[in-house]
């Protein structure tokens, strides 16, 4: 896929990590699936990992955590 913010790129499968902060809570999501531009790092989640990754983040967020670190690839 061509880079929509570069323009010149074009994406390649990687990893990236992600963090989510709403108000007291910190979530670290690592090794999570993206395609990122090999010209200026861009990346791109696609949207069925988009919804894993918040459907986690409320499953974590209604346990009561404040701070935590995940593998996502886990």
């Amino acid at each position: 896929m061509k880079c929509a913010i570069c323009k010149n790129g074009t994406t390649e499968d990687g990893v990236t990590t992600i963090v989510l902060e709403q108000n007291e809570l910190t979530l670290v999501f690592k090794n999570v699936p993206a395609k990122i531009c090999n010209n200026c790092g861009e990346e791109y989640v696609s949207a069925e990992v988009n919804r894993a990754v918040l459907q986690h983040a409320r499953e974590e967020k209604k346990r009561g955590v404040k701070l935590e670190l995940l593998d996502f690839a886990a």
